[in-house]
């Protein structure tokens, strides 16, 4: 398929769709009990996104392709990326949830990890670098940070948020670059993955304002040294005009 498909209208709709259909469910039921049950909604916004992928043949377009084929050793082993994927645990770790809710809630947050990574690293990333690589980058990763804003809806502190907006910039200019310099988005969907979903044994009693902003830099720091260093060490990988079926 040509990633003539990947028109501005279906990203933008899609992207829109993912936002409101999240900002709607935790305004309604972000603070309930039932909270592990957002496995609901994310695991329908993923299957409709697969179909969507399905439809118009551009898995490989994404960047969906075995990990095999990744450069791992120029890659420092994607330690650099392990290490901000376990920042909810800087903290220390406990049970926060119930089992079974625990379950729910970490396979819930792989679907919205693997969702935002489809739409901004995806859909959005590959429509942008059409005019421009760096373009490409930096929007994506912008809209990626500054769409945790939303989070003010749902009963986030303005400090916490602030935060949380600054390093998912950060993270989102490390994933962006990957994408870019290897074509390969699987790693960039399990760490997004793995990210979210160790939040449900996060240390909350740890967590000051002091330690969000250790965390905050940690992460922003780790990130952007890591974006750095693929940039400068590894060569772009060049846009595909046509992917076999």
């Amino acid at each position: 398929m040509t990633d003539n498909r990947l028109s501005s209208k279906t990203v933008i709709w899609l992207i829109a769709l993912y936002i409101v259909v999240m900002s709607i469910y935790d305004s309604v039921w972000g603070d309930s009990l039932a909270l592990g049950f957002r496995l609901i909604p994310t695991a329908c916004i993923l299957a409709f996104l697969i179909y969507m992928m399905k439809k118009d043949d551009c898995f490989r377009l994404i960047g969906f392709m075995p990990m095999n084929g990744l450069p791992y050793r120029k890659l420092l082993y994607l330690l650099p990326m392990i290490a901000v994927a376990t920042a909810n645990l800087w903290g220390g770790a406990v049970m926060r949830f119930p089992v079974v809710q625990t379950i729910f809630y970490v396979l819930s947050m792989f679907c919205i990890g693997f969702s935002e990574e489809i739409l901004f690293r995806g859909y959005l990333l590959r429509l942008l670098i059409r005019r421009s690589v760096k373009t490409a980058i930096l929007v994506s990763s912008l809209t990626f940070g500054l769409g945790h804003l939303i989070n003010l809806i749902s009963g986030s502190d303005l400090f916490s948020t602030g935060l949380q907006v600054i390093y998912a910039l950060s993270i989102g200019l490390m994933l962006s670059v990957f994408v870019v310099k290897t074509g390969n988005i699987v790693p960039c969907c399990l760490f997004h993955g793995l990210f979210n979903a160790l939040a449900a044994f996060c240390n909350e009693r740890a967590i000051t304002d002091t330690s969000q902003i250790v965390t905050c830099a940690g992460i922003s720091v780790i990130s952007l040294g890591y974006a750095w260093y693929i940039w400068k060490k590894l060569p772009e990988v060049q846009p595909r005009q046509e992917d076999p079926a």
